[in-house]
C-alpha cells in the first residue's frame, strides 16, 4: 500500500519586516513550521539557541549554505543544554539535543523554496516533528546539511518561535517565478525476522520524495528529490 502526503505552500508578501541584511522590503518565498509543544525545557533552548544563529542569515546566488559552519557545535561549550537525541532506533541523551528539530525544519523550508541539496542526512529512523522522509539530521564535523542557492538574487533566513511551535521563513528582495510543492510516496516494507514473543515488529518503510514546480496553477516540472529507506525494527511491548 502506497500513501500519498502533499505539503504545498503559499507567496505571501511581507512589507518593513526589520532585515538584517537587506533594506528594501521582502517577500516570503517559502516557510515551514514544526511543534514543540511536547518538547522539554533543555530542547526547547538548544532550539532557541540554534535559531538565533541562523537569523537573518544570507545565502549569496549560487553559494552553498552550510548548517553546521553557520550554527557551530552544539556542545556545552557553546551554552547548549542536555536533551533528547535520536541514534539508530534509541534515545540518548547529550548536549545539543533539539538542533536536529532546527536542521530539519530549515531543510524544508529550503526545499519548498527551490533550493537544490547538496548534502542531507536523514535520522535511522522517523522522528515526530516532521513526516517520514523529510528530515535533516545533523553532527558536527560528520553530518551536514547543505544547500545551494539556486537564484540570482540573494535569499535570507529568518526565524521565528514560541512556547508552541518553531517556524523558519525564507525571503528574498523579490519574488521567484511561480512556486513548489513537496510530496512524498511511502510504501511499508516488511522482512523476515526470528519470532520473538516478547517483542513485535514495526515494517520498514521506503520513502520517495518528489518536488514539483507550479507556475499560474499548472505543473511546470516534476522530480525524484531523493528515497528514504527505514529499516524494519523490534519494538519491545
Amino acid at each position: 500500500m502506497i500513501r500519498i502526503i502533499i505539503l504545498s505552500l503559499t507567496l505571501i508578501m511581507i512589507s518593513g519586516h526589520p532585515v538584517l541584511y537587506a533594506a528594501e522590503e521582502t517577500v516570503t518565498i517559502s516557510s515551514f513550521t514544526t511543534s514543540v509543544s511536547d518538547q522539554d525545557y533543555n530542547v526547547k533552548t538548544n532550539i532557541a539557541l540554534a535559531s538565533a544563529k541562523l537569523n537573518g542569515v544570507a545565502i549569496n546566488p549560487g553559494k552553498i549554505f552550510s548548517f553546521n559552519e553557520t550554527v557551530g557545535d552544539g556542545s556545552a561549550a557553546n551554552g547548549y543544554l542536555t536533551g533528547r537525541v535520536l541514534y539508530m532506533d534509541k534515545t540518548a541523551y547529550e548536549p545539543g539535543g533539539g538542533i536536529c528539530q532546527v536542521s530539519s525544519t530549515l531543510f524544508n523550508a529550503l526545499i519548498l523554496a527551490g533550493c537544490t541539496i547538496t548534502e542531507r542526512h536523514r535520522h535511522y529512523q522517523p522522528v515526530r516533528y516532521v513526516l517520514p522522509g523529510l528530515d535533516a539530521t545533523i553532527k558536527y564535523g560528520k553530518k551536514d546539511l547543505r544547500i545551494r542557492n539556486p537564484y540570482n538574487q540573494v535569499l535570507y533566513i529568518f526565524t521565528s518561535m514560541n512556547d508552541k511551535s518553531f517556524t523558519v521563513f525564507i525571503k528574498a528582495g523579490k519574488s521567484i517565478p511561480g512556486s513548489y510543492e513537496v510530496y512524498t510516496e511511502e510504501e511499508e516494507v516488511g522482512l523476515p525476522f526470528t519470532e520473538d514473543e516478547n517483542k513485535t515488529i514495526r515494517n520498514g518503510m521506503v520513502i520517495y520524495v518528489y518536488r514539483k514546480k507550479l507556475l499560474n496553477g499548472k505543473v511546470m516540472e516534476s522530480s525524484l528529490l531523493y528515497k528514504d529507506f527505514y529499516p524494519p525494527v523490534y519494538v519491545e511491548e
